[in-house]
């Protein structure tokens, strides 16, 4: 989800950091999700009273047809991973499964498309520069979290949030999954600084295209062909190196969750499994609600 901060990765966005909390909270956070991926989207660019509505009306539809269309598809991905959890499940298994959920990612990426396409020309300089140092505060918490420190403070810090994420799953860990993530983490490729690289390059090539789309007044079709080319070269980057970087990491994660899951309990599998029901009950429900 650190690929690239745009419009049309925010819904895909919204819905993940929902099906990380408790279950009773999903509902409550994608019935919001309109309202909060404004105040989201706004923080980067400081929308005028013009956009405001526009953006506004264009997210109440994109989350309209997300429920009716993407929900189901999402529920079923959660019934396909908790089918499989109480055995084993290989690195290829778990490449597969994300390989499903950058799908339905890229899914919501074609669907906001359009609307993107013709908020783009009408950014302002003074909310390119507001772009600008949103982008580098980022940098910033980047650099203290990731970057800046001790190794020790950044391996601590990395393992604590792999635990989190882990025991949202499974419940509370015990030493072998702990001593599986410090494995995975020990041999993981991640380098912040070169991640840091590639995404502040992604940063300078969207700033540099939504001014020129802007000072062009550029046309929905001019505008939306550039956009989709740009969003090809987030996924998959002009830069060969990178690409292999991105592939080894995507490669790792998989071996890491396959590699944690093989070590944990028949009741931790379990726990995974209740919990998966939940979410994807959930996503069910608010799928019907329309």
């Amino acid at each position: 989800m650190s690929r690239f901060i745009s419009f049309f990765r925010l819904a895909g966005l919204i819905i993940a950091a929902s099906l990380l909390t408790a279950c009773s909270a999903v509902k409550l956070a994608y019935n919001q999700a309109p309202d909060l991926t404004y105040w989201w989207l706004d923080a980067y660019f400081d929308f005028n009273e013009q956009q405001t509505p526009k953006v506004r009306d264009e997210l109440s539809k994109l989350f309209a047809w997300h429920r009716a269309n993407e929900l189901p598809k999402t529920a079923d991905l959660l019934a396909q991973v908790g089918q499989v959890m109480p055995g084993e499940i290989n690195a290829g298994q778990a490449c597969r499964f994300y390989d499903q959920g950058r799908n339905l990612f890229d899914n919501v990426s074609n669907r906001a498309l359009p609307a993107l396409a013709e908020l783009a020309p009408t950014i302002t300089p003074s909310q390119i520069d507001h772009l600008k140092r949103k982008y580098a505060k980022n940098a910033e918490e980047f650099n203290r979290d990731y970057i800046q420190g001790t190794p020790a403070s950044r391996e601590a810090k990395r393992l604590k949030q792999s635990v989190d994420r882990s025991e949202m799953l499974y419940g509370k860990l015990e030493e072998p999954q702990i001593a599986a993530i410090k494995q995975a983490l020990s041999t993981s490729s991640f380098d912040a600084a070169y991640s840091l690289k590639e995404r502040e390059r992604r940063q300078k090539e969207l700033i540099e295209l939504l001014s020129n789309l802007a000072a062009a007044k550029a046309s929905p079709a001019t505008s939306q062909h550039a956009l989709r080319a740009y969003i090809q070269r987030a996924w998959e980057s002009p830069d060969p190196a990178y690409r292999a970087y991105v592939q080894r990491l995507t490669q790792q994660a998989c071996q890491s969750f396959a590699s944690v899951h093989a070590s944990t309990t028949p009741a931790q599998r379990a726990n995974a499994v209740k919990v998966l029901k939940g979410y994807e009950a959930d996503l069910r429900l608010l799928a019907a609600q329309r």
